[in-house]
């Protein structure tokens, strides 16, 4: 995956393991060419390696550490390095859903990442512009499935989706990609953690038309939300503006489809 942030600033972390890389890989007087024989990689993919070009997979650092005798410097890494396969507005949210005890979103333009089958969600990146290079797509596609554990993970948080209706009629990818994440959708909404409500196109108005946003209530008992849009992507932790991110939240429900209402709506869509 290639690297970087809106701005072109590579991740501190990223650098860090590069130079770590490229050190502990003179120390063992390798050169490139010989530690990608070694890896199972192109010399080319360990410089971009080392100058923090890409992001290794976990089992690439694994075999790395070992092949050089890092003794878990380079290992420990892995946590870092997971975390910048997202894109940096998404890492705060990724990483606080690892930990919540509810979440609940309202979506406006796409079915949820949370309920997106492989092809969707390849259509979904692929679709960017400018776009993407073929590997960062890959990883990108990996890390949203990554993050689709929170529905089956042990304690099984509650996860409630607020989806535009126009999101889920979008035929993105084509009707038959379309057709199987529907049916991918109903298949999710089987599990007794996971509710969704589909909010009528025909609605006049919501307080939420501004755009899309998470609610996530964390083990303390403390609620964040995040906010997104084209011109900003923030997390919020302010009291007083959660409180009315919850508010909004709590009004789009009363204004959106009942569960077996949307049910019955997917399952058209569905076929």
């Amino acid at each position: 995956m290639n690297a970087g942030d809106g701005g072109g600033r590579v991740s501190t972390a990223l650098r860090v393991f590069g130079t770590q890389l490229k050190l502990f890989r003179e120390m063992n007087s390798l050169s490139r060419e010989e530690l990608g024989r070694r890896l199972g990689y192109a010399s080319h993919t360990i410089k971009a390696y080392e100058l923090a070009q890409r992001i290794p997979e976990a089992e690439t650092v694994e075999r790395a550490d070992e092949v050089l005798g890092a003794r878990g410097v380079l290992r420990a890494a892995i946590p870092v390095l997971e975390e910048a396969q997202y894109p940096p507005f998404l890492r705060d949210l990724a990483k606080l859903e690892r930990r919540c005890v509810r979440r609940c979103s309202y979506d406006t333009l796409v079915v949820p990442g949370l309920l997106q089958t492989e092809d969707y969600a390849r259509a979904v990146i692929e679709s960017r512009v400018p776009v993407f290079a073929d590997d960062e797509v890959e990883h990108l596609v990996s890390a949203r499935l990554d993050r689709q554990g929170l529905l089956t993970r042990e304690d099984r948080p509650k996860v409630h989706f607020v989806v535009e209706q126009a999101a889920l009629e979008r035929p993105i990818g084509g009707r038959k990609v379309h057709r199987r994440q529907m049916v991918s959708v109903l298949e999710r909404l089987q599990l007794r953690n996971v509710s969704l409500q589909v909010m009528p196109t025909n609605t006049e108005e919501h307080p939420c038309i501004d755009g899309a946003l998470v609610l996530l209530e964390m083990p303390d008992s403390r609620t964040l939300g995040y906010v997104e849009g084209h011109a900003r992507s923030q997390l919020v932790s302010d009291r007083k503006k959660v409180s009315e991110l919850v508010e909004r939240y709590a009004m789009i429900r009363t204004q959106a489809l009942s569960t077996r209402e949307s049910m019955q709506f997917i399952k058209q869509l569905a076929g």
